[in-house]
């Protein structure tokens, strides 16, 4: 009984150390460096409901399950409207400064300057503007969607 437990308990973590190993290697592979300095940034036109706007994608794909990082680059006067993500919307504030409005009314906006973070959860209506060039990076699993909601200012 003892030597059928001893054995046992060594195919037991022979088979957890060699899953983990391969589990190891797997998010290993998938995993490869990547630096982007800003000249070196490609620019392409940016979603529709945002004229104006460029985009790039840093690392990842939009479209695809999975996570992405983009930049999206908002003219001055540019302004969002109200709209909803599928996924969470994580972004951080570049440059210039954006105005981010709860809901679909522009009421009540928190003014974020370059630096600022926010991140808003699944279809949370929301929408925004800027009065000068600003550059935001949006970080977060894909696929990307906007949603525009009917009715908003």
């Amino acid at each position: 009984m003892k030597r059928m437990m001893l054995l046992l308990m060594v195919i037991f973590f022979s088979l957890a150390g060699s899953g983990a190993a391969h589990e190891k290697k797997m998010a290993q592979s998938a995993v490869k460096t990547i630096i982007v300095v800003p000249n070196d940034i490609q620019w392409q036109a940016g979603p529709p409901a945002i004229p104006g706007a460029q985009m790039a994608v840093l690392e990842g794909g939009l479209s695809k399950p999975g996570f992405f990082v983009a930049r999206l680059k908002l003219p001055a006067g540019a302004r969002i409207a109200p709209h909803f993500h599928d996924n969470v919307e994580r972004v951080t504030v570049i440059s210039g400064n954006i105005k981010l409005a709860m809901g679909m009314t522009q009421e009540n906006p928190v003014l974020l300057p370059a630096g600022s973070y926010f991140s808003i959860k699944p279809k949370t209506v929301h929408n925004a503007w800027v009065d000068e060039e600003t550059v935001v990076q949006i970080t977060t699993r894909g696929p990307w969607t906007l949603h525009a909601v009917k009715g908003g200012k």
